[in-house]
Parts: structure tokens; sequence; C-alpha cells
């Protein structure tokens, strides 16, 4: 849920940033502000969610430390905080996203493409928490794949909730420039995940053996699935809704799209789900390794 935090809230800040203003032109001054409004508070709330998911971090002290009770977990967590790579970016990450709240919360307007950064800044760092930088234990193709994955489902997936706000609350005009706008974007980003993806797939499943003989293959699989059901729904809203959103059944339009968005939104949040999953399973190529050597005959020397 930590990731979904920052999902939300990096989409948002981006969604703000570079969608909104191309549809809130259009609009009146007082509507226009209302709207931004909203979408400025749904980034504030993701970020503040952010900072309280590091509750998690005790969790994570008692995997990684040999406490046997509380007492111990907690005289642990400096040492992890200040003496793991884990807890070096997870004090990045903190500090990022408070730095981007206070500037929300402050200076929303002066200052939000700092918060986009930041938040992003926040995300990518995300990527030392993966399997990548396990393998490497430091930077590699294989990790900046991570860090732009995740980028772009930030933007993409991130976008969805304040995207759902302003077509429920802006006229069909300005709705429907938004829509082509975060169309655009989402383009972008499916191709940069679907990419990066599909190279990751490639390495830690450890080819057709590791992807389809292990329990990481079957969550990856099951992901593709659930990213392959989101690209049929926004082709769906690209070419159906949207455009008929500047017609006269446009009321009828907006209720498709409200409900697809929302559709995009839950299956969007099961695909960061599965991602947590595949986070805490063994690579197919280390679980196929394994069990080709369990399996392997015994030889005397």
């Amino acid at each position: 849920m930590f990731v979904a935090a920052l999902f939300s809230a990096f989409g948002a800040s981006l969604f703000i940033s570079l969608v909104a203003p191309s549809g809130l032109k259009l609009m009146g001054a007082r509507d226009a502000d209302a709207i931004e409004g909203r979408c400025f508070l749904l980034a504030r709330v993701s970020l503040l969610a952010a900072l309280a998911l590091l509750g998690w971090l005790p969790i994570e002290t008692s995997d990684m430390s040999d406490a046997a009770n509380a007492t111990d977990v907690l005289a642990a967590i400096p040492e992890v905080l200040l003496g793991t790579s884990f807890g070096h970016d997870l004090i990045a990450q903190a500090l990022a996203v408070f730095a981007a709240l206070v500037l929300l919360t402050a200076w929303p307007q002066r200052w939000r493409f700092a918060t986009v950064g930041l938040a992003g800044l926040a995300l990518a760092l995300q990527a030392g928490h993966s399997h990548a930088f396990a393998m490497e234990h430091g930077p590699s193709l294989l990790l900046y794949a991570e860090g732009l994955h995740l980028l772009a489902g930030g933007a993409w997936l991130g976008g969805l909730l304040p995207l759902l706000i302003l077509v429920r609350d802006a006229p069909p005009k300005p709705a429907a420039e938004a829509l082509r706008r975060f169309s655009k974007l989402a383009t972008l980003c499916v191709v940069a995940i679907a990419g990066t993806a599909c190279f990751q797939g490639w390495v830690l499943g450890g080819g057709v053996a590791g992807l389809t003989g292990t329990a990481y293959g079957s969550v990856l699989f099951l992901k593709a699935a659930l990213f392959a059901a989101l690209l049929g729904i926004a082709a769906i809203n690209r070419f159906r809704p949207t455009p008929a959103l500047e017609r006269q059944d446009a009321q009828k339009a907006r209720w498709a799209l409200l409900r697809t968005i929302a559709a995009e939104t839950v299956l969007g949040l099961m695909v960061v789900l599965a991602a947590g999953v595949l986070s805490s399973l063994e690579p197919g190529m280390h679980a196929q390794h394994a069990a080709s050597a369990a399996s392997a005959p015994l030889t005397m020397p």
C-alpha cells in the first residue's frame, strides 16, 4: 500500500501540472479553482498516507534483524536505518515525501513542479527495495528499468483518480480536452511499462522454465493479464466515450467514462498488489536453479 500511496501522490501531482491545465483553461476561474483544489487535496492525502505507511518499518526491521521481541525490534531500527541501503533509501523517501507535502500545502501553485519532482524521486527510490537492486547491489540496467517502470506506472495509474474528479465535475468540452491530454501521457507510459516489464520479466523470470514452473512466473502472468485488461478498458475509453463527450449524448458518455475509469483504478490497484507479491517471491531464475540443484542426482567422489 506504501507504493500505491506513492503512485497516487506522483500521479496526482503530475496530472495537476501537465494534464489538468489543458481542460481547466476552458472553464470559468471559480469552477476551475474548485476542481484543481480537489486534485491538490488528493495529492496531499496521498503524501500523508505515504508518510503514515512508513509505519511498516518495524515489520521490515523484524525480518532483517535477529530481534526476538518488540523491544529488540525497536532497538534495531536505528541500525537498519543508518547501516543498510534499505534504510538509506527509506530515509530519502521519507524526506522527499515530507518536503513535497510541505510545498504542496504552503505554496501549491508556486512549487507544483518541485512537488512532482520530489514525489517522483520518492517513487523511483522504491527501486532500491526491489530484486533489481538485490541482484547487483548497485546501479545496473535492471535497476534503471525498475525505476522507469515505477515512474511510468505512477504517472498513468496514479493519474486515474484526479482524472475521475475532473471528468465528474467539469463540463463536457474541458473534460474531453483533459482526457485527450491524459491519453497521450498514458500512451507513453504504456510503452515504457511494457518495455521494462518484458525486460525485467525475462531476466528475473529465468527464461521459459522459470516463467512456467515457479510461483514467481505464475504471479507475473497474473500481473500481465491484469495489465492487458487495463489496456482494453483504456482503449474503449479512448475511442468510444471520449469522442461522445462532445456530442449530444454527453451525459451518457460521462457516466460511461466514470464507470470505466473507476474500473481502471481498481485494476490498477490489483496490478500494484500483484507487484508487491512479486517482490516478496524468489525470482524465477533463482527458484529454477534451486529446483534443478535439488533434483540433480548425487554422485560419489
